[in-house]
């Protein structure tokens, strides 16, 4: 079946009328994760900086359930005003490329993307400090002399957790056993309290348990080593020639919202995120803060879905 371009024809909508005032109530920025984890750290101080700037309140709400789709399903069905948004990562490409059941909305049909958060920050592999590896090479041994492996939380089926994990089977051959946990914070407790050996995550959740030694980090997946790590190598450095694997966030909404409401809410997390405040946050995430325009995010939208493709046909998972 021939593909439409990938999320561009939602950007096809009329303009508003110059005299109406867009938004006259409070907007609802709908996350698909459990608190604590990477997404509220830059996600509420984001929420806040663009209700400043709206001159509206932007409620930030988490929204956890299925991998992204409960909170994506409820923006895709939502009225098409612009006052629901969806704030998520690249699993809303994994849940196209990895989900084994229809999705209950159609991600090009029904929803619209707005901007680019940020983009370019690594996953690091973190473990529970009691694990007997000091590094990669331990690890993969350790992982390769258990039967079944070495234990991995993930938030969910296609999230760049899940392509962590794959990626670990992938290039050192070694199994793990997946857990799906329902986000990162619950995933480091879980670590914390030695009941999983391993996740993969953004930095700054793990940050002070790696600081304090309570957890440890073995490898990152970007092709530099992290501004705030600078000891730990990257998976290429490591030995693992091509293993990359870099996150992303963006906002969407519901599809047929008028272009001018769309780019009022991508204008105001454009100037939110030139903020000191943000640019302070994602540069200790490790992320490139962007605010790109809703075209030029369809097109690095595009690139993700091929980039999800291609592991999947490595790995031999989801519909290709």
């Amino acid at each position: 079946m021939k593909r439409r371009a990938f999320l561009l024809s939602t950007l096809a909508t009329p303009a508003l009328a110059q005299a109406e005032r867009f938004p006259d109530r409070p907007l609802r920025l709908l996350v698909p994760f459990a608190p604590g984890g990477p997404l509220d750290l830059n996600g509420r101080p984001l929420a806040e900086e663009m209700s400043r700037i709206l001159g509206q309140t932007v409620v930030f709400e988490n929204r956890p359930g299925a991998n992204g789709i409960v909170a994506a399903q409820a923006v895709a069905t939502a009225r098409p005003d612009g006052y629901t948004l969806l704030y998520t990562t690249g699993s809303f490409i994994g849940n196209i490329v990895f989900s084994t059941v229809p999705l209950p909305y159609d991600p090009e049909r029904d929803l619209a993307p707005v901007t680019l958060v940020n983009k370019g920050n690594g996953m690091m592999l973190v473990g529970r400090a009691t694990l007997p590896a000091q590094n990669m090479a331990e690890l993969v041994a350790l992982a390769k002399s258990k039967p079944g492996g070495l234990t991995c939380a993930m938030t969910g089926i296609g999230n760049i957790t899940h392509l962590g994990a794959e990626q670990f089977r992938e290039y050192t051959g070694a199994e793990l056993l997946t857990l799906v946990l329902q986000g990162t914070g619950p995933s480091i407790t879980a670590m914390l309290a030695d009941q999983v050996d391993l996740t993969f995550s953004t930095l700054p959740p793990a940050d002070p348990h790696l600081r304090a030694g309570r957890l440890r980090a073995f490898g990152y997946t970007a092709t530099h080593r992290a501004y705030s790590f600078p000891e730990v190598p990257t998976m290429q450095e490591a030995g693992y020639k091509d293993w990359e694997l870099i996150g992303m966030a963006g906002i969407w909404t519901t599809a047929g919202v008028p272009r001018e409401r769309i780019l009022a809410v991508q204008r105001a997390a454009a100037e939110a995120l030139q903020t000191p405040l943000l640019q302070r946050l994602m540069r200790e995430s490790e992320a490139e803060p962007s605010g790109a325009t809703p075209e030029e995010f369809a097109m690095h939208l595009s690139k993700e879905l091929a980039m999800q493709r291609g592991i999947a046909r490595r790995i031999g998972m989801g519909r290709q």
